[in-house]
């Protein structure tokens, strides 16, 4: 299926191209549909191709031999995945699912590589990608060694509600994490996720009404986080 070039000058690596350029990027392009659960990429493979999102969610996440799942990030239509093997060639360090109905786009390496070889703006932008990745890894180191459970939890929340809120104002349905999920986010077990939830609804923080969780206050949730 032809990949529309506008829809990719929304990736950030791209915008900077010119309409050759985006052309050049268009042609070594696919795009893929996924539906809840699908795999797009496992961790060790190679392929070096660079994911970008135009609608959907997707997880990227690590997984123990025993089965023990952690995710490090949630994609949201707009941003790009798989940046480092795309860039070295290497193997995938992590696998990435979609968590809802999701249509990604995959961007061969060389072409990547060969742009920021000939484009100073598309080499910034990747700079720029790849810093807010490390930021955010080591947001989440600090948050699996520093804060409790219910804080961790209390953190998902706050940015779950607010991902729901925008994704209303703009009339796109956006999925809802679940206990399980949000364990997997928080490093923890889907009981020690359930007795976080119990402990944030008693304060007034959220209130759960047939498993469905609804924010009541995010100051008190940023309190907790």
């Amino acid at each position: 299926m032809p990949v529309e070039s506008e829809e990719l000058r929304k990736a950030s690596l791209f915008a900077p191209l010119s309409e050759d350029d985006m052309a050049r990027v268009a042609a070594v392009t696919v795009e893929r549909r996924y539906e809840r659960g699908d795999i797009i990429i496992l961790e060790g493979d190679r392929g070096g191709a660079l994911y970008f999102v135009r609608s959907g969610l997707v997880k990227v996440f690590k997984s123990s031999p025993g089965g023990k799942e952690q995710v490090l990030r949630l994609i949201e239509a707009g941003r790009t995945f798989n940046d480092v093997p795309a860039l070295d060639a290497g193997p995938n360090p992590a696998s990435a699912a979609a968590l809802e109905p999701s249509i990604v786009y995959a961007t061969g390496g060389a072409e990547l590589r060969r742009l920021i070889s000939e484009r100073p703006g598309v080499a910034l932008a990747t700079v720029q990608a790849l810093a807010g990745a490390l930021r955010h890894l080591v947001a989440l180191v600090e948050d699996l060694s520093f804060r409790h459970v219910t804080a961790r939890v209390a953190k998902i929340l706050i940015e779950q509600d607010a991902s729901v809120s925008a994704s209303g104002a703009s009339g796109k349905a956006t999925h809802r994490l679940t206990q399980q999920e949000m364990a997997a986010m928080a490093g923890t077990a889907r009981e020690m996720v359930g007795r976080a939830l119990k402990e944030l609804e008693a304060t007034g923080a959220i209130r759960i009404q047939r498993g469905r969780i609804t924010v009541v206050s995010r100051e008190r949730l940023a309190m907790f986080a």
